[in-house]
């Protein structure tokens, strides 16, 4: 008798429990697509460009859902689903696959960006984790005041340097072995701060490139937003058509799958230096599943990419780049 209502108990939850996942895969999969086809009004709404920057997430998100869908025979939804992500790729999965690049010099530059967090404490293994790098050039996001004086032992080994610090967290600076020629600074709009925009030609082994630092505004709200774009619009007028082999890095708190970022590579013809090397999210290092790539490092054509890989945090909510790289003529 005992077995009997078993069966019978067990022949009722079952079904009731297939019905509940194929009905709760059917809602998900719907939201889903709504928050993908959400992102793509990203020029419009800054909320929607702040879900774009999760594409990647999102990506994994709608491949996942849609085997789920195949597994329960929700056929249709299946094939909505692989539809969005294959839309999604786009920009996603480009970065691991080699781009075409112009002749490479056999003399590199090694150049390190690092937001280092303004109010990170661990001096000392930052300091450590240049070192260890050993990079030619350093640009420093979010350098402030306190930074400077911790940072005073970097200029015994990068003689030449360009520092704007700011407690707000927008300070930036640049150091480097190489002399730094033709330095420029401007500031980028922003609400009641100042911005600063750095840029120096580098002469290096008979090679020339101008390097630019930005750190833009984090678009948390829609008149951050505006301005984060106008900083765009303003760094890639700044830069114009330069005659010189150039590269723009720093944090940009910005994906490769913003509308605005797009723009901002069309308009200066820079490329992303991830291509061939990967995603290489950098932000925020505490979520290693929700990290996003923020920190960039665009360069003109004429420049070539040796090698890109990202570094530790040591005390900051974001990793530092690397990258090598030479200029040449394009092929």
């Amino acid at each position: 008798m005992n077995e009997q209502v078993a069966k019978a108990s067990r022949s009722r939850i079952i079904p009731f429990l297939q019905s509940l996942i194929s009905k709760s895969t059917l809602v998900f999969g719907l939201l889903l697509a709504g928050v993908f086809l959400f992102t793509l009004t990203g020029r419009y709404f800054f909320l929607a460009e702040l879900a774009c920057h999760f594409r990647f997430q999102i990506l994994l998100t709608l491949v996942a859902t849609s085997i789920l869908s195949v597994l329960i025979k929700r056929y249709r939804l299946a094939c909505l689903l692989a539809f969005l992500a294959l839309l999604a790729t786009s920009g996603t999965l480009s970065t691991y696959f080699p781009a075409a690049q112009p002749m490479a010099a056999s003399q590199t530059l090694k150049i390190m960006s690092f937001n280092v967090l303004v109010t990170n404490r661990n001096y000392q293994s930052v300091i450590g984790e240049i070192e260890k790098h050993a990079p030619d050039v350093v640009t420093i996001i979010e350098y402030s005041k306190t930074w400077e004086a911790q940072l005073k032992e970097l200029k015994e080994i990068y003689p030449y340097a360009i520092c704007e610090p700011r407690q707000s967290g927008y300070g930036v600076a640049i150091f480097s072995k190489y002399p730094l020629l033709d330095i420029q600074k401007h500031k980028l709009p922003a609400i009641n701060i100042e911005i600063p925009f750095l840029s120096a030609v580098v002469s290096f082994d008979e090679q020339s490139i101008r390097l630019a630092a930005v750190h833009a505004y984090s678009p948390t709200s829609q008149a951050r937003f505006s301005f984060r774009n106008q900083q765009f619009t303003k760094v890639a007028e700044l830069l114009g058509d330069s005659d010189i082999s150039t590269i723009v890095i720093g944090d940009f708190n910005c994906t490769p799958w913003s509308p605005f970022l797009k723009d901002f590579q069309r308009k200066t013809g820079l490329s992303d230096t991830r291509r061939g090397f990967g995603n290489q999210a950098t932000w925020p290092y505490q979520w290693k599943a929700l990290r996003i790539p923020i920190d960039h490092a665009f360069i003109s054509p004429d420049v070539c990419v040796h090698n890109r890989y990202v570094g530790n945090a040591t005390g900051s909510d974001h990793l530092p780049i690397i990258l090598e790289i030479s200029t040449g003529t394009t092929r």
